[in-house]
């Protein structure tokens, strides 16, 4: 396990927080740790991943909705992303190859030792509470775009 994923992991432990499953990715050069949990949105449960490894770099990535990019409202749905991406800055709406729109946020986190990540709990978990606030006030009115 990469030196931030241990961090993050005592973090947990110390916090009582048991909403992730930790999933160590085999044979990665970067020694990425994924932690999956969900977040809840207008009664739905988007699955969310805090992504670790041992790069400059960790990412929060949320899975909005499957399929929500279809040629019906590819150019609609492309705006309103490509919109939100030059209006909110921590925040990155995009389209995986199967048209599932995904959200990343992207957290610098250079170091190597332990002492480097002393605050990277309070710093994903900050940001988490961001990432449900954007998203409970923007879900609705993207459903009502891809839909």
């Amino acid at each position: 396990m990469n030196t931030k994923a241990k961090v993050f992991s005592k973090y947990l432990k110390e916090k009582e927080i048991e909403v992730f499953q930790v999933e160590e990715i085999p044979e990665d050069e970067h020694n990425t740790v994924v932690f999956r949990s969900h977040i809840v949105v207008e009664g739905q449960q988007l699955p969310t991943l805090v992504i670790l490894d041992d790069t400059a770099f960790s990412v929060i990535r949320v899975l909005i909705l499957n399929n929500a990019l279809t040629s019906e409202n590819e150019l609609k749905v492309l705006y309103m992303a490509n919109t939100q991406n030059m209006n909110y800055k921590p925040f990155k709406l995009y389209f995986d190859r199967n048209g599932a729109l995904l959200m990343d946020v992207c957290l610098t986190t250079p170091g190597q030792k332990e002492k480097d990540f002393s605050n990277l709990g309070d710093e994903i978990y900050g940001m988490l509470d961001l990432v449900i606030k954007f998203m409970g006030e923007n879900y609705r009115t993207w459903m009502k775009e891809i839909w």
